[in-house]
């Protein structure tokens, strides 16, 4: 099922209106890889998996935060999407605009089911 995310990350260094725009450009329509999260290993089998995000918006709310909305497969690991995991997760928010970001809120607002 595809579902959809709201996260707000916290950036290192100041964002501006044009980092915004790359971002969405860079992850719309884009297959994400990621390896298992480091926090989800004692869990689950150290796989590298295949992940698509079909729309990416964002919005400036500060100068160092950002509310992005992630629509997206299942199973893509939102977090790690937004810190890249030590480069488990490519691309990532964080390498895309070469700035540290983490997720400091995170929510689920739909869950597209198949009919």
């Amino acid at each position: 099922a595809q579902k959809e995310y709201r996260v707000i990350i916290k950036f290192e260094n100041k964002i501006t209106a044009g980092n915004l725009r790359l971002l969405s450009e860079k992850l719309t329509n884009t297959v994400i890889k990621q390896r298992t999260p480091t926090r989800v290993l004692h869990r689950r089998a150290d796989l590298t998996r295949e992940r698509y995000i079909y729309e990416i918006k964002v919005k400036k709310l500060s100068s160092k935060k950002a509310e992005v909305r992630i629509r997206c497969q299942g199973g893509l690991y939102v977090k790690e999407l937004v810190t890249a995991d030590d480069g488990r997760t490519k691309p990532s928010v964080s390498e895309i605009l070469k700035n540290k970001a983490e997720p400091v809120e995170l929510d689920v607002l739909n869950v597209f089911m198949k009919s």
